[in-house]
């Protein structure tokens, strides 16, 4: 069971952009070329392997019949142990990641949620840049009396020992994205829902082929602003790497989750439906 509060934003992406993130087999719910995707922001208070704290970023909708679920093209997170798991039991793009105040962004008034909980908040050491890591968490400490809504996401994935001579093709030069966020909620939080959201994953190198998998969730949920994107990027990186195209699109929901509690089953094998077989089922 894990425990946390999320932003869920809703985006439009263009087909092409997507596609470039989305295995070729899975078909793509798409409108006048352009699919949903977005990110999943989360910070959870307690989980198998601690508090930590996760970026999802969402390339688009693909088709499941009868319905459609999101595909998680990167997972950033800052905890090693959730990093792992991920990788090698969930079959997910996990990334090792910072997330850190941005103070490049204007202050606001009222804190965001994710500022407002950041007390309780556990960095993992392992996630931190050596380069910058006594910086980061003198900032991490200043911020919880700070007025700043930003955050800047850094991909801090590390080279193989064995590996030192080649670029590791899962590394960044330059952050992911910094997210100016919406501010903490006041009042009613939202009705308490329960939801079962069906998930796909693999497509890595730890598990080539599809696996699928449940969320079951409990949680309050309403609706929010939406949270402004930047993004920047280094012809040094790879291509696969750069979220651009996802991030930069243009937002048309946001959902806030308060006080989520969340399980996520275990994942089996996915057989790929051929069209004609989802026709037939339709029909049926």
């Amino acid at each position: 069971m894990l425990a946390c509060r999320a932003l869920y934003q809703l985006q439009l992406v263009k087909e092409s952009e997507a596609r470039k993130h989305t295995p070729a087999e899975l078909p793509l719910v798409t409108l006048l070329g352009y699919t949903l995707g977005g990110f999943y922001l989360a910070r959870y208070s307690d989980s198998p392997v601690g508090a930590f704290d996760e970026l999802v970023v969402i390339s688009g909708l693909v088709w499941n019949f009868p319905t459609s679920c999101a595909w998680a093209a990167r997972v950033y997170v800052n905890n090693s142990a959730a990093r792992n798991h991920g990788r090698k039991d969930v079959g997910l793009p996990s990334r090792l990641a910072s997330f850190d105040n941005s103070y490049s962004l204007p202050k606001r008034k009222q804190q965001s949620w994710w500022h407002k909980q950041s007390e309780g908040s556990a960095l993992d050491p392992l996630s931190i840049d050596s380069r910058s890591s006594t910086k980061q968490h003198t900032q991490a400490s200043a911020a919880a009396g700070s007025s700043s809504r930003g955050i800047i996401v850094r991909n801090v994935e590390r080279r193989h020992w064995a590996q030192l001579w080649r670029k590791n093709h899962e590394q960044l030069q330059e952050p992911v994205c910094s997210l100016d966020l919406p501010a903490a909620a006041t009042g009613w939080k939202g009705p308490r829902l329960k939801l079962s959201l069906p998930s796909f994953s693999g497509n890595t190198a730890e598990h080539p082929g599809l696996l699928q998998y449940a969320c079951r969730l409990s949680t309050n949920i309403r609706p929010t602003a939406a949270a402004q994107v930047h993004i920047s990027s280094s012809k040094e990186d790879n291509d696969m790497e750069v979220m651009a195209g996802v991030l930069g699109g243009r937002p048309v929901l946001a959902l806030c989750f308060e006080d989520m509690e969340m399980k996520v089953h275990a994942p089996a094998a996915y057989q790929l439906k051929t069209p004609a077989r989802q026709l037939t089922t339709a029909a049926a």
